[in-house]
């Protein structure tokens, strides 16, 4: 064998062993089990997620933060104004070569593109490749963007081949922060937040994107040439990886505390390389300022969920009454309370502040200080027939009397704003009305720290009137909804911004409209007494929706029975209209007309049962006895967790009065196989809670189209609150089944003991909540106190994350059926607690 042979017979074996060894490094990043790139602290998701631009795509976590992601391609027709679509179609993983593929093409023009990721331990490779090249008469540009998570990169530096900057804290008017650089270093200052991106074949642009929306992110954009003969870029992406890099542990409890009767349990959320060493220690606050040790040990592993490992440290025997800490590895909780009155005031900033300041048509103000005008007094406008509207709103053919533009009378007082924004969803409206009115019913806290006042249009909060605060927001919500049926003898969907200029408003709705009512005879500066020729008055869209009727049918009925003692007037309207609502149901075919906040159809019943259970419930009328009797056949055919999560809750409430074994074995039965199946899904995770099933049993795979068109991007907490709501009335009736765990593990939930972080969801609530959210204040990264938000929201294939940007709303918007579901189940645990024997 010749010298030369030997030589390269020691190279090919050295490189070898090299690519080996760096393979085997402990901080290399590889492709893993579950098709995504990992290292310490590190993950690279290729399309695990569909969703906005900024939850799924190319998704980047680096020291335990997600920092990037994508939205694909970019593609421009040539008129500059037309996006070409990009269908993903799956996902293809070469485990030899190490490489995980898009196969994806752009809608149209039939062009093909792959998407290639790979790793050589150190950095990320990500190569765009088209079929052929891009045909210039008929694509003006396309790019690949993806983006950066703004609050990580404030005020952190930038660098390019020419230039240097800092990302701005605020939106400064600069769109393009730094353009034509084939290196772009950011955050070298910041070792957690370092990145660097580099491309070979072309140039990149570092970009502001919330010049378009508030909602941007920054931007990173790697563009073809127009008329270029390329058919492919390379983006290279060098993270900041730690291998010694563990996630401080995460200390899961209640921000607020403790009744001393309750179980008491922190979860411990642990690194996965990590297991659950050392010992958990629990301090007593002293009025000397000392620390007393009340309780020190080990955790109890509970084992993997997500892509976390678990401990559960178990403190339900510490009974003494007192501020307390929990510390664990460097991580301190609390300081929370273990005491009797522990929710006493744990619901009040939602009903006293949040509630009221969410309320529309009203002038809502604290002390010195004005949270909004008197708004939207010139509601509303009928709908065009035959229009889609932004946030789900539709319009088919009209059902009223009001043409087209034609001001609906009646319209202007009562109802809350949804959420961050100021429509008025009655499905929503609903669905909070209800949980108030059971709230009053079962609880009657009777607290008067709010004044109403509807003649001069006035909400004052901290100033008592001499009425019950809790049945004013029911009062209030049931006129939103008797508005409607007013004017047309049914339930509207909703009243909506009639365009998205005004839909994106933020700060004082007062300034949206002019409060003067539509007048098409007048020029659009001219007003005349309450009329105007400004066409700025918000739409009502008003097709009836059989699911919505009976939705607001049972509102409608359960509130009636709490406003009778105090506004019987009121209380028979309520009544006489969920009647009426109900009957013509009966009498006419269903109809689901698609909108925002509706019902969907289906060939189960759920919302006619739940009505006509809350009339019998309410009335004793036997028609509807007679009804529902008659819908037992499809109850028992449905499987008992449809009917459990669905009206089951409502056919248990009507055991007290019904001694007809055939109805009570019916709802024996479907009682007993869900709670076997919601005790299931609760001991699948740590927090005992029920998590959709595609939490615990997550897929990544991406074989198909259908595969990438969705996922879930809310948090979970308001689900969870509507179950618990739900779960009380099981408890209550059928005690021997249902236990009073799965309510008191929500209330844990929402107020801190959840992944991700032991932030409370409720805004002002416990020692450590969420003080940046998605309220009308946004703008001012400030919070509304007692606004609850849905919370940390999965990510396939097993991560959560929380973040503290009050744009982000899959996570930190306020709605308000999340404001009423919490107020019940509060007042739920709290009148639970006080009548039940301590927890064992």
């Amino acid at each position: 064998m010749s010298k030369v042979c030997k030589n390269a017979g020691v190279i090919v074996f050295a490189v070898t062993c090299i690519a080996k060894c760096l393979e085997a490094a402990p901080g290399a990043i590889a492709l893993g089990e579950k098709e995504y790139f990992e290292a310490p602290g590190f993950a690279f998701l290729v399309y695990h997620n569909a969703g906005s631009l900024t939850r799924g795509g190319l998704q980047m976590m680096q020291n335990g933060e997600w920092l990037l992601a994508s939205d694909d391609l970019q593609v421009t027709g040539r008129d500059s104004s037309t996006r070409l679509s990009a269908r993903i179609v799956r996902r293809v993983v070469d485990r030899e070569r190490k490489t995980a593929t898009i196969i994806g093409e752009v809608s149209g023009l039939g062009l093909g593109y792959q998407l290639i990721c790979r790793t050589d331990g150190d950095r990320m490779f990500v190569t765009v490749k088209f079929d052929r090249p891009l045909d210039a008469s008929k694509i003006r540009q396309a790019s690949f963007r993806m983006s950066l998570y703004p609050p990580a990169y404030f005020m952190k530096s930038f660098q390019g081949d020419s230039m240097t900057g800092m990302f701005p804290r605020q939106y400064s008017g600069r769109r393009t922060l730094l353009k034509s650089t084939r290196v772009l270093r950011l955050a070298q200052e910041d070792p957690s937040h370092t990145l660097m991106f580099e491309r070979r074949d072309g140039v990149l642009e570092l970009g502001d994107e919330r010049g378009n929306h508030p909602t941007g992110w920054f931007s990173v954009t790697a563009a073809i040439e127009p008329g270029s003969s390329d058919t492919g870029m390379e983006l290279e992406i060098r993270p900041s990886i730690d291998p010694q890099w563990r996630r401080p542990p995460v200390i899961g409890i209640s921000q607020v505390g403790y009744h001393p009767k309750q179980p008491k349990r922190a979860v411990l959320e642990l690194d996965p390389r990590d297991a659950a060493g050392g010992s958990v220690n629990l301090f007593k606050l002293s009025l000397t300022g000392d620390r007393q040790l009340v309780k020190s040990g080990a955790a109890k592993p509970w084992g993997p969920f997500l892509n976390y490992r678990y401990a559960i440290f178990d403190f339900t025997d510490v009974l003494s009454t007192g501020a307390y800490v929990i510390e664990y590895r460097g991580q301190t909780a609390g300081p929370f309370r273990i005491d009797p009155q522990v929710y006493d005031e744990a619901w009040q900033p939602t009903l006293e502040v949040f509630l009221p300041v969410q309320m529309c048509h009203v002038a809502v103000r604290d002390r010195n200080r004005f949270w909004h005008g008197a708004c939207h007094l010139d509601d509303a406008l009928q709908a065009p027939a035959g229009h889609r509207h932004i946030d789900g709103y539709q319009q088919g053919e009209r059902e009223t009397k009001f043409a087209d533009y034609e001001h609906i009378p009646g319209l202007s007082w009562g109802g809350w704003h949804d959420a961050g924004d100021y429509d008025l969803p009655a499905g929503s409206i609903s669905n909070t009305t209800l949980a108030l009115a059971l709230a009053q019913e079962e609880f009657k806290p009777g607290i008067d720290l709010t004044t109403v006042r509807r003649a001069t249009r006035e909400v004052l909060l901290h100033v008592p009137d001499g009425e019950e605060d809790l049945l004013q927001q029911v009062e209030y919500g049931v006129e939103g909804l008797l508005g409607s049926f007013r004017a047309s003898g049914h339930i509207f969907p909703g009243i909506i911004e009639n365009s998205q200029p005004q839909y994106d408003v933020t700060g004082d709705p007062v300034n949206i409209t002019d409060n003067h009512i539509y007048d098409s005879s007048l020029k659009p500066d001219q007003v005349s007494g309450e009329r105007s020729g400004k066409p700025d008055d918000r739409w009502a869209f008003t097709n009836r929706n059989t699911g919505l009727e009976y939705r607001v049918a049972q509102t409608l009925a359960a509130a009636s029975r709490v406003l009778r003692p105090k506004k019987v007037a009121l209380a028979d309207e309520c009544l006489a209209a969920a009647r009426k609502l109900w009957e013509y149901e009966q009498t006419n075919p269903p109809v689901y007309a698609p909108s925002a906040y509706v019902g969907r159809g289906g060939s189960f019943p759920g919302d006619e049962i739940a009505a006509t259970a809350e009339l019998w419930l309410t009335t004793d009328d036997p028609q509807y006895q007679k009804r529902l009797y008659a819908l037992m056949p499809q109850i028992r055919s449905t499987p008992a967790e449809q009917v459990g999560r669905g009206p089951g809750w409502t056919l248990v409430r009507l055991l007290p009065k019904v001694s007809d074994p055939e109805y009570r074995n019916l709802v024996l039965e479907i009682a007993k196989k869900w709670r076997a199946a919601a005790d299931a899904v609760e001991a699948a995770n740590p927090y005992g809670v029920r998590f959709p099933s595609f939490v615990s049993r997550s897929d990544w795979k991406l074989d198909s189209p259908e595969q990438a068109r969705g996922n879930s991007i809310m948090g979970f907490g308001w689900d969870l609150q509507s179950d618990a709501m739900r779960d009380y009335f099981y408890h209550k009736n059928l005690p021997e089944i249902f236990g009073a765990d799965t309510l008191l593990n929500v209330v844990n939930f929402v107020l801190g003991c959840h992944p991700a972080s032991n932030t409370s969801y409720v805004s002002g609530v416990g020692a450590n909540s969420q003080l940046i959210a998605y309220g009308f204040n946004r703008d001012d990264y400030s919070y509304i106190p007692g606004g609850v938000i849905s919370g940390a929201s999965f990510m396939r294939p097993g991560f959560m994350d929380l973040k503290n940007f009050p744009y982000y709303f899959n996570q930190t918007e306020y709605v308000i059926h999340g404001a009423g579901s919490y107020i019940f189940d509060v007042l739920a645990a709290q009148w639970m607690l006080q009548h039940q024997p301590a927890a064992k």
